[in-house]
């Protein structure tokens, strides 16, 4: 059964698809974030549902979920929230596997349908409804399954990869000072330009950052970087995930195309 006037067509008990593939792409996008994990991407998406093995693996979740909420997962988890013993982080580590974890997780999944369906409404007006383009694909053409763009759209893949290698960066430590004040200029792009003013003095005038920074050694260093990732990297990430305008979409064979027909 089709209904026009949503643009939407009922395919199976399981499966409904838009005439509007960039929304079934975002849509798909979120279900793996919150359910099903998505193996394919660098470093690997865990679900939500199941938890973290580790806190690297719970960060980087929260800035990919950025990416495919635009920026809305803050609306239920705030980057502080992320802090080690803030009463929340413990619970999506899979080391805390009982009942209490696996309510807090089921909750924030519950709770974050809402972000994501935010997210969806403000991204449809950027999706026009595709019915056949100059090569003769269709909306049924494109596979969601496939799409290795979030939203369709190769800006918001480039702005995924570009903010997963900084914090893979960060969380290793550099080098020297040359290596981090690279670091710190290369934000331009995975901020959306968005990045702290004065970021690198005041990392510079801060002996104990500074130190932890450079040290790519000791565990409580680690713990620093991480520290500072939530508090200083993470919210200039949600900035540029909400503010980023990506013109082009591909189709699954990973062509470009203008933003007018998809």
């Amino acid at each position: 059964m089709t209904d026009a006037s949503a643009g939407v067509e009922e395919i199976g008990a399981e499966e409904t698809r838009t005439t509007r593939p960039a929304l079934d792409v975002l849509d798909r996008d979120q279900d793996r974030l919150l359910y099903e994990g998505d193996p394919r991407r660098e470093p690997p998406i865990q679900p939500l549902s199941d938890g973290f093995d580790d806190v690297f693996l719970a960060l980087s979740w929260f800035q990919a979920a950025g990416v495919r909420t635009l920026g809305h997962v803050e609306r239920v988890i705030e980057p502080p929230d992320m802090m080690p013993m803030s009463g929340m982080l413990e619970h999506l580590l899979t080391v805390d596997d009982g009942r209490q974890s696996v309510y807090v997780r089921r909750r924030l999944v519950e709770e974050l349908d809402d972000a994501c369906d935010l997210a969806y409404r403000q991204f449809r007006e950027r999706a026009g409804e595709r019915v056949e383009d100059a090569e003769g694909e269709t909306w049924s053409d494109v596979d969601p399954e496939e799409e290795s763009n979030p939203l369709m759209r190769p800006a918001f893949r480039q702005l995924d990869q570009a903010q997963a290698a900084a914090l893979k960066g960060l969380w290793r430590g550099f080098e020297d000072r040359e290596a981090l004040g690279r670091w710190v200029r290369s934000l331009s792009a995975p901020t959306n330009g968005e990045k702290p003013e004065g970021m690198l003095a005041d990392i510079v005038g801060s002996p104990p950052l500074l130190e932890a920074l450079l040290d790519q050694r000791e565990t409580e260093a680690k713990v620093t970087r991480y520290r500072f990732a939530v508090a200083v990297v993470m919210p200039s990430f949600l900035t540029a995930a909400r503010t980023l305008n990506g013109g082009e979409r591909t189709d699954s064979s990973g062509a470009t195309h203008g933003a007018f027909n998809s």
